[in-house]
């Protein structure tokens, strides 16, 4: 009898962000927390309740942090609130 057969292997969803990654905090992350600021995803880690954890750096920062994947938002050309600097001069 082969006993694999009987047990599903539980599949953990993947991290939403990955390594080396740009990200920000999102607002309401604390007073400590600038939300302007671009963190870079270190390394992932296991989840907290059902949140995946992140250890996160800001380029400018000595120290790193760890957060919830829920506080995250990814940072890409989009977010920027000067969009019309990537359109093409016509």
């Amino acid at each position: 009898m082969n006993m694999h057969r009987r047990y599903k292997i539980l599949q953990t969803p993947p991290h939403r962000f990955a390594i080396g990654q740009q990200v920000r905090m999102k607002s309401g992350g604390g007073a400590a927390a600038n939300t302007g600021a671009i963190f870079e995803i270190i390394a992932t880690l296991p989840p907290l309740g059902r949140s995946f954890q992140y250890r996160i750096r800001d380029a400018e920062e000595k120290h790193e942090r760890i957060t919830t994947e829920d506080n995250l938002e990814a940072h890409d050309i989009w977010s920027n609130s000067n969009r019309n600097s990537f359109k093409v001069p016509g």
